[in-house]
């Protein structure tokens, strides 16, 4: 004989969640990783594009020109840095003439801008070419964000390097600092900021060499302070903070004078000097004109009657 038991609305609720297999899902969801979040595969795939050999050919082609071929065959991103002109580099005249065989294309991309004196660095935004200071100060500048919670330090730092495509290096002989398990919790930060607190986290220090930041301990980071090159600057340099040249002839708005600079003027001319009144030069073969003297005129005599 079916017996039947009355059922409330809770349990009703219950059987159709059941049902669609909504608590299922909730209970197998995992709990939240305090490991770094998976790295972009773009910045590791460029990375690998940069070591692959390669054949290239340029012939009588300008920068912009090699440049564009190396986006459309290799498929990554290329920034060239239009600052580059005020240096003095022509990026549209056609001077390029190279052939190289079985070659990486980061030595290839060396070769490339060595004769104009710039650099390349890999961010992710791609490959940012310009002077060798500004690519190292964008590349270390990043704005990067850091959740790390009872992680473990090796793992965080190569995480941020692979994220980046900086060059971040734990001192080899500190295995058991890169087990350290730290916390620390950042947000839209400098990578350097970022990687100094880090390695003040785990007592380490940092000591940038170039484009490298290197993590030891502090007795072995104060040997090197002597050859490190401190933190990047906070505004990357640009063709107004190079020195400007000494006073050149130019046309006063007082009729006449000099051009001249002063430091941080834009393009280097900072105001204008007036010009002196002319003065004739004096010849010292010819003496001195002698101006004729003046004889004081007679003073007159009152006339008295006789």
């Amino acid at each position: 004989m079916f017996q039947s038991y009355p059922v409330t609305i809770f349990q009703a609720a219950i059987v159709i969640l059941l049902g669609s297999g909504l608590v299922r899902l909730a209970i197998a969801a995992p709990p939240p990783s305090t490991e770094p979040a998976p790295v972009p595969p773009s910045v590791e795939s460029w990375r690998k594009v940069l070591d692959q050999p390669c054949d290239l050919t340029f012939q009588n082609c300008s920068l912009r020109e090699a440049i564009e071929q190396l986006k459309e065959r290799f498929k990554i991103p290329i920034h060239l840095d239009p600052l580059v002109m005020n240096f003095g580099v022509n990026v549209h005249e056609p001077t390029i003439s190279l052939e190289l065989k079985n070659t990486k294309l980061a030595d290839a991309l060396r070769r490339l801008l060595t004769p104009y004196n710039l650099a390349y660095a890999l961010t992710r935004e791609g490959l940012i070419i310009s002077g060798e200071e500004f690519v190292i100060a964008r590349q270390l500048r990043q704005r990067v964000r850091v959740h790390c919670s009872d992680s473990h330090f090796g793992e965080v730092l190569r995480h941020l390097a692979a994220e980046t495509g900086a060059n971040i290096v734990l001192d080899p002989r500190l295995k058991d600092k890169a087990q350290q398990l730290i916390t620390l919790r950042l947000e839209d930060v400098p990578l350097e900021s970022a990687v100094r607190l880090l390695a003040e986290v785990a007592d380490l220090r940092v000591v940038r060499l170039t484009n490298i930041l290197y993590i030891t301990t502090p007795e072995r980071a104060e040997r090197l302070r002597a050859d490190a090159d401190g933190p990047v600057p906070g505004t990357p340099p640009t063709p107004s903070s190079i020195p400007a040249m000494p006073v050149v002839p130019g046309i006063g708005i007082f009729g006449g004078g000099n051009v001249f600079p002063f430091p941080g003027a834009p393009g280097g001319a900072g105001g204008i000097e007036p010009a002196l009144p002319q003065v004739e030069p004096r010849d010292p073969a010819k003496p001195d004109k002698k101006q004729p003297e003046s004889k004081p005129s007679p003073t007159p005599h009152p006339k008295t009657d006789k």
